[in-house]
């Protein structure tokens, strides 16, 4: 004889409707973690903050780095920073810091000034390479290329900020600069200055051209064609974007990209439109 047994799909319908007013009941408590939070990035301006670069704290570099840096971010990529933040009243770390969290799979380089600091903080650290030098120094910037390989998807340039270290930086650098990849120069504003070799009278017909100078010519070059500036590599640079205090070079992608040649309008388009 069969036994016949009720229904359930309404009582397993009822535990579920119940289970799930329980859970919506915690999350608004906060009992449920919310996944987007669980799994979301901490932002470039978050890091930042939370290791005390002035990049963010005297500076709004934010703006500029969550604009580009995110493409990068969870890929395999080499970057350089000139500046370990020797000089900085909270020492040298915070970028160092900065760059291990939100690159995890950098491989980082910096070149400091302050040789006795570099060593002293290379002796503790294991998460960069690090090399000595005088970034206004054309024959070091050479063999920093060779001894490094080059090659670098990212170059930050927050080094000594005079008008000749950050001019023979770029001049020297961008060339190992990948295709695709930026280079940003930091703390501009010492091209108003004349303890930077910047100041009103600096121009390059007087023999000391200011950073800010140099970047109007790579505009115009950009616009016009022209030749005024002659680093190895000017013609590779596809875009600059500029805002307070900071510019990103953007480097040429490989492939093709020349613009398309339109096809020339037929007459009566170019009657009705004047052309």
């Amino acid at each position: 004889m069969a036994v016949h047994t009720p229904h359930r799909l309404p009582i397993v319908l009822g535990v579920i409707a119940s289970l799930l007013f329980i859970i919506a009941a915690f999350h608004q408590r906060g009992g449920v973690p919310n996944a987007k939070k669980l799994w979301r990035r901490p932002s470039f301006y978050e890091v930042a903050a939370k290791y005390g670069t002035d990049k963010v704290t005297a500076h709004s570099y934010h703006h500029m780095y969550e604009k580009y840096l995110p493409a990068f971010r969870m890929k395999r990529i080499k970057m350089l920073e000139i500046g370990l933040g020797c000089d900085m009243g909270y020492g040298p770390g915070a970028s160092y810091n900065l760059w291990l969290e939100y690159f995890p799979y950098v491989d980082l380089y910096f070149i400091e000034y302050d040789e006795r600091c570099a060593r002293k903080w290379a002796r503790k650290t294991s998460g960069a390479t690090i090399f000595t030098g005088d970034q206004a120094d054309e024959t070091f910037l050479e063999e920093f290329i060779t001894d490094s390989g080059g090659d670098f998807d990212i170059i930050i340039d927050d080094g000594g900020h005079t008008m000749d270290q950050q001019i023979k930086s770029l001049e020297h650098l961008w060339k190992t600069v990948k295709p695709g990849g930026y280079y940003f120069c930091e703390d501009m504003q010492t091209s108003y200055w004349d303890s930077h070799g910047g100041g009103p009278t600096a121009s390059k017909a007087n023999g000391n051209q200011t950073f800010v100078q140099l970047v109007n010519e790579m505009v115009e070059d950009m616009n016009s064609g022209g030749g005024r500036v002659q680093f190895d590599g000017a013609g590779d640079v596809l875009g600059i974007d500029c805002m307070a205090e900071v510019c990103g070079f953007w480097k040429r992608p490989e492939g093709p990209d020349k613009p398309v040649k339109a096809d020339k309008p037929s007459k009566g388009v170019r009657d009705e439109f004047g052309q």
